[in-house]
């Protein structure tokens, strides 16, 4: 990617790289750095991310995304500090219902807490069991 200041616009590739946690180590920063002062590049980055969710496991902060690729597809991925996975979907439902569902898989023991929840809106409490 050209080097790009402050007061241009992230592309749309590179909000999708973003989202998708591919931008390179040296680049997140100024990435974010941008995001914070940008409104309508963060909001195009909410656009494109279709579900966002935290769960705070015992195995710490498992993170739980779908980002609507260019292509117009859906990539529903799950990350943590020790795993990293994803898949690609035809709709924002399947691709949320597949996070909902291995989640459970992974984490069958997880009761939801009031600091769970959407990274998009307050958490409200939840006491169910991982219920998204």
């Amino acid at each position: 990617m050209p080097s790009r200041s402050d007061d241009e616009h992230l592309s749309e590739e590179n909000l999708e790289s973003f989202s998708l946690g591919r931008v390179a180590p040296s680049r997140v920063a100024g990435f974010e750095k941008h995001l914070l002062i940008c409104e309508p590049c963060r909001q195009r980055l909410i656009a494109i991310e279709a579900y966002n969710y935290i769960h705070y496991t015992i195995d710490g902060l498992i993170y739980s995304r779908v980002t609507k690729l260019r292509s117009g597809m859906f990539f529903a991925r799950h990350w943590g500090r020790q795993m990293e996975g994803g898949k690609e979907f035809r709709s924002t439902n399947a691709a949320k219902a597949y996070l909902i569902r291995t989640f459970r898989q992974m984490f069958p023991e997880h009761l939801c807490e009031p600091r769970c929840g959407s990274t998009e809106a307050p958490s409200r409490p939840q006491r169910h069991r991982a219920r998204q």
